[in-house]
């Protein structure tokens, strides 16, 4: 079904932005330039991913997710002038609840915890587990809750985003606000800041520019001001064709996304947490089916490494410390995520 991006240029020159928009969740489908417009979303995907980070299957007891979102949009006046869309969207994991599943604390660490002597941390295995046998409070105690890193929950994830847009021929700016609950951004509000709530609170800003119809380029500069203050951006250069039919009436589409998330003043007080910079880099292929004029499928597929920051994030991991299991980090370093969503448009 590919087609190369080289032999379509010609065609290209016509062909209709159906990107979707910056400001948009994942996976959901740009609104109709119409009045009023609206979307219907459901959809599921091999990982959870969120600002490019892909967790563990030992971070989430499991991989993949399911997600559904509504979105409504207004055209304030002339097309490509002023709008407004609001998103609301949820995804929940299909695997566990509980951060690593809680599990236990190795022996020697925990000797070392219990005696105040970080020398014990350098006692194998057998012989800590023999230690810990060999007295009856300490058997107790390891074999309590105690014993455990600590049960932490992941909370299915609900964002509602309202944001304006102002739109012209070639470049258009949108700007609002994101309340995140739960999810990734939950985790590290609540149990990364102990903040004692899973909410971020966000403004954000997105320029973009597109120079040819088949190209955009734009990021999306946001600032959390609640549940973690600090900075994200997300820089993306977006590449769009038709792959079945014309550019007048196209079947399938395709795009290439390049993107990147980087962080700053975000997690120089975070526990456990991630180094400020580049947080994840990925490379997403769409190639989403206009069905009809309503209903769109699209299915994509992304590669996805971490970046410096979140690599810090599983050296620094607490539970690998803890557990001395190297597989007790946060994030996968590389990652491909397969996602299938269907949009329903009115």
């Amino acid at each position: 079904m590919k087609s190369t991006l080289t032999l379509m240029l010609a065609a290209l020159l016509s062909v209709p932005t159906f990107a979707a928009s910056s400001d948009a969740y994942d996976g959901v489908a740009p609104l109709s330039a119409k009045r009023l417009s609206g979307s219907l979303t459901i959809g599921a995907a091999t990982n959870y991913v969120g600002r490019g980070y892909v967790p563990t299957n030992t971070a989430l007891e499991g991989e993949s997710i399911g997600m559904g979102a509504v979105q409504l949009g207004y055209d304030f006046g002339r097309e490509g002038y002023w709008s407004y869309t609001g998103t609301i969207a949820y995804k929940v994991p299909f695997s566990g609840h509980t951060l690593y599943g809680n599990p236990k604390i190795a022996p020697n660490v925990f000797l070392a915890s219990v005696a105040g002597n970080p020398a014990l941390m350098d006692l194998p295995t057998d012989a800590a587990m023999a230690a810990i046998n060999g007295n009856p409070a300490l058997k107790a105690a390891y074999d309590s809750s105690n014993g455990h890193i600590g049960e932490k929950n992941i909370e299915n994830e609900f964002a509602v985003i309202n944001g304006l847009k102002y739109t012209r021929e070639k470049w258009n700016v949108s700007f609002g606000h994101q309340f995140t609950h739960g999810g990734l951004l939950g985790v590290m509000a609540k149990h990364y800041r102990k903040q004692g709530s899973s909410h971020v609170n966000e403004l954000y800003l997105t320029p973009e520019f597109t120079p040819y119809k088949w190209m955009t380029l734009g990021m999306t500069v946001r600032n959390s001001f609640d549940g973690i203050q600090g900075w994200w951006f997300e820089p993306y250069a977006r590449f769009q064709a038709p792959i079945i039919g014309t550019p007048e009436d196209i079947t399938v589409a395709g795009q290439l996304e390049f993107g990147a998330s980087a962080t700053a003043n975000y997690f120089q007080k975070g526990h456990e947490a991630c180094a400020n910079g580049v947080q994840a880099v990925w490379v997403k292929f769409s190639a989403p089916w206009f069905v009809t004029d309503s209903l769109i499928l699209t299915p994509s597929v992304s590669c996805n490494w971490a970046g410096p920051g979140a690599q810090a994030g599983n050296e620094r991991s607490k539970p690998k410390w803890a557990t001395q299991n190297s597989l007790y980090v946060p994030f996968q370093n590389f990652a491909v995520v397969g996602q299938l969503t269907a949009t329903y448009k009115f």
